[in-house]
């Protein structure tokens, strides 16, 4: 039995657009953020730690992915 086995076939299909809006605006927002971007600067940073955290990914895993963001651009530019 998997775990979105207890919904309906109706209540699984709206969930199922639900999550590909959010997956969709997740990533559109990504995209903005990055694209045309020659290098990752603090308003770089700031934009993905934004978008991270509305996008309820969590404080904790956000500041986690930022901090590790940062040690493999220092270590790229050393």
């Amino acid at each position: 039995m998997g775990l979105f086995d207890i919904f309906s076939k109706g209540k699984k299909e709206t969930l199922d657009k639900g999550l590909e809006k959010t997956k969709e605006s997740f990533f559109s927002k990504l995209n903005r953020a990055i694209v045309g971007k020659s290098k990752v600067d603090d308003e770089v940073l700031d934009n993905l730690e934004e978008i991270l955290i509305t996008s309820d990914v969590g404080v904790d895993t956000t500041l986690k992915i930022i901090d590790r963001i940062e040690i493999a651009l220092h270590a790229i530019n050393m």
